[in-house]
This record gives structure tokens, sequence and C-alpha cells, in this order.
């Protein structure tokens, strides 16, 4: 899918399925099904948003990835849109194991969700990605107050999502 027109026609399609998707959704329609229909019929939508949003950005923008504040182009462009799915995936797959550790062992997927978070926060910041540490976001405030102190304040965020998954009071989240 190459041309414009046709990357266009995806887009819409997409976004089109996506919404329609989500309204049934929203109507209740799937409120019967079991559990694993669901997780399956929101793993659809996911693919769907993000296969609209893959589309759009290499429409925009066929070889810059769009992260940093640099101008010309990184050539990253085609690694960011694989990465989507890749994190998509990851997304689908940690939250398939945290309703089966709510299920199986009572642990909440609040819980679960913020030790996650301060586990992907930690890693990122010690490993240092592209995709993270050139994130605009991450560039401005390693202008402001370095590289050093931009990581103690990821590192302190990463303990406050351990912390917070770990003892915090999750009712309300």
């Amino acid at each position: 899918m190459r041309s414009v027109p046709a990357r266009v026609g995806g887009i819409l399609a997409l976004a089109a399925g996506a919404f329609v998707g989500a309204r049934l959704v929203d109507a209740g329609y799937t409120r019967a099904w079991p559990i694993w229909a669901r997780f399956m019929w929101a793993s659809a939508l996911l693919f769907t948003v993000v296969g609209a949003v893959v589309l759009l950005h290499s429409l925009l923008s066929p070889q810059h990835s769009e992260l940093g504040p640099e101008l010309q182009s990184d050539h990253r462009g085609p690694a960011l849109r694989r990465g989507l799915f890749v994190a998509s995936a990851g997304f689908l797959v940690f939250f398939a194991v945290a309703k089966a550790a709510q299920a199986y062992a009572a642990i909440p997927v609040e819980r679960t969700f913020l030790v996650a978070m301060g586990t992907v926060l930690a890693w990122c910041t010690i490993q240092k990605p592209w995709w993270f540490w050139g994130h605009w976001k991450a560039h401005f405030l390693r202008s402001l107050i370095g590289d050093g102190a931009t990581t103690v304040v990821y590192l302190l965020l990463a303990g406050c999502f351990f912390y917070l998954g770990l003892f915090g009071d999750v009712s309300g989240f």
C-alpha cells in the first residue's frame, strides 16, 4: 500500500471499523460474551487503531520518527511503526497475564499495572532506547536539568509506581 489514495482509504476504513467496533461495545453487544471473546474483540480494536495510526504516520512522515526535536529525518520512521505493533502485542500479553493474576492469585489488575509501569520506566531509564531517551519530552527535561538528573527523576518516578503498586491504595485507581 504505497500510494497516497490507498493509504488515505486504509486510514478511513480502519478508523471507521474501530469506531463501529467501539460503538458496539458501548451499546452493550459484547456484555454477554465470554472473557476470551471480549479480549479478542478488544485486541482487534487495538490493532485496528494502531494500524490507522501507523498508516497516518507513514503518510505524514515516511522516514522520520518525529520523536526528537531535530527537524531533519532520522530514518527511524519504519522502525517506530513496527515498534507500535510490537508494543501493542506486548500490552495485550501483559493485560492477559494481569487478568489471570487477578483471577487465580487475587492480585488486582491495578497493582499489576503500576508495578509494570515502574518496571518499564526503570528499564527505559537505565537502557535509554532511542525512542524513549530521544523523545522530545525527555529531551526537554534533559536540556533543563541534564542527563544525570533526568535519570534520577525518572528512576524516582519508577520508584513511586512501584510503591503505589505494592503498598498504595488502588481502590480509587
